[in-house]
């Protein structure tokens, strides 16, 4: 934002659409209540353009106290966020400040992940940890085996 003050002349021009854009929001609202649909900024933003036939959009709901509170009060509460796993929390901790960037970014990439998705992931990392695990037991043997059997330089 600008440190210039607004033109006083515009103030009442400004406080008339900001009215009459709290007032489309309040009739969507009362539209899509009526309706028993779900009130959200896009719901919101249809239900203007079907009434009014203008568009908006969420920024100016976001933007306009009047119309914001509108919003506020009549939305479906937030769902609350679970409580992040303390192993992730340790993981994130550990990690240096060059490495938590990306690492936030791939659990949040992971998040978007479905949980049959994950669960598959974990069974292929599993099993070729498995693999992982016969070969170095194999490898290890074989270095035993071998050197039993080279005879001794002394």
């Amino acid at each position: 934002m600008s440190d210039r003050a607004a033109p006083v002349w515009l103030t009442a021009i400004w406080e008339h659409r900001k009215s009459e854009t709290a007032a489309r929001i309040a009739a969507a609202v009362a539209k899509l209540r009526s309706e028993g649909c779900e009130v959200t900024y896009s719901s919101i933003c249809a239900a203007v353009r079907a009434i009014n036939g203008i568009s908006i959009s969420p920024n100016t709901i976001k933007r306009n106290g009047g119309a914001y509170e509108i919003h506020v009060a009549h939305r479906n509460p937030q769902r609350r966020r679970c409580l992040p796993e303390p192993l992730l929390t340790q993981t994130l901790a550990a990690a240096s400040p060059e490495e938590k960037r990306p690492l936030r970014s791939r659990i949040e990439r992971l998040r978007r992940e479905t949980k049959d998705v994950l669960i598959a992931r974990v069974l292929r990392l599993e099993g070729i940890a498995k693999q992982q695990k016969a070969a170095e037991n194999a490898l290890r043997d074989e270095v035993v085996r071998l050197s039993a059997n080279r005879p001794s330089s002394k």
